[in-house]
């Protein structure tokens, strides 16, 4: 083997080890990390039936021991509550007060905003229900025309400390996969600059694309079954988990499927300029 062939092999092996890094760091970034990401995946949480019935039992609860109802009007606001238990997905300002929910779980969460005293005495995963709780007082004062004054949050915990935990790494390092990224470019640039035959290079970077694609694909199942098989402190986070890790296994396979077709690609390109360069040279060898 010469140093030319062995300085290219060394880049192709580089450039694929950096692109299994680089490729998973940036869709967590770009999708949980990033707030505008983590409400395009969890957004959709709260069209779920389930889910919804879940999360409104939750907030009519938060709702009712956050204030201290007169007796006279004690009925009346029993009928407001049964309402918004079993129909407050149906309100036109419902989805704004979930996605106002979702980024105010993210911010706490990824500690981008300031945290409350409550906040900052949890050490685990928060879902803040306080808009839900918000809209709910809301249309109780439409309702029965007295308007109560509810807590500015309303955490719901979604697991244990150890999950914040994963979380603070998480968000620690995946913002740093442009670096693998450039790190792949820059060893792919290298395999080529080195090699004798460049299509080569093109055919192994292609293979090694498509084993990476197959392999995220395995990776994403495999840690999605074990963040699945987590504990969860109650039922809403329960299926705020399960729900978002099918969410997020969707968008990551989109990201893995154009992997591959960039992949086949450039084995594609790689053949056919292995094939015209093997035929150019036994032209040259008859002459």
């Amino acid at each position: 083997m010469t140093l030319r062939t062995f300085v290219s092999a060394l880049g192709v092996i580089l450039a694929l080890l950096l692109t299994a890094v680089a490729v998973p760091a940036a869709w967590v970034d770009q999708n949980i990390v990033k707030e505008e990401g983590f409400v395009r995946i969890a957004g959709g949480l709260g069209n779920d039936p389930d889910f919804q019935s879940r999360l409104a039992a939750a907030a009519v609860g938060t709702f009712e021991s956050s204030v201290d109802l007169p007796g006279p009007i004690q009925s009346l606001a029993a009928d407001a509550l049964r309402n918004a238990a079993t129909g407050m997905q149906s309100w036109s300002d419902y989805p704004a007060a979930w996605e106002e929910t979702v980024r105010n779980s993210h911010r706490l969460n990824f500690g981008a905003a300031p945290q409350t005293e409550e906040a900052a005495t949890t050490t685990a995963l928060v879902l803040d229900i306080g808009p839900l709780v918000r809209l709910i007082r809301d249309h109780f004062a439409e309702a029965t025309r007295i308007r109560l004054d509810v807590p500015a949050e309303s955490l719901v915990s979604l697991g244990e400390p150890s999950h914040r935990q994963l979380v603070e790494r998480v968000a620690a390092f995946a913002p740093l996969w442009w670096l693998a990224a450039a790190g792949a470019l820059l060893a792919s640039l290298r395999a080529l600059a080195a090699a004798r035959r460049r299509s080569l290079v093109l055919v192994f970077l292609g293979l090694g694309g498509l084993a990476l694609a197959a392999l995220w694909t395995a990776g994403s199942d495999l840690a999605g079954g074990i963040v699945g098989n987590l504990a969860s402190a109650n039922g809403v986070a329960e299926l705020f988990k399960q729900e978002f890790l099918t969410t997020a296994r969707t968008g990551f396979g989109q990201w893995t499927l154009i992997a591959a077709v960039v992949s086949g690609v450039v084995l594609v390109v790689g053949i056919i300029g292995s094939v015209v360069s093997g035929r150019q040279g036994s032209r040259s060898a008859r002459s």
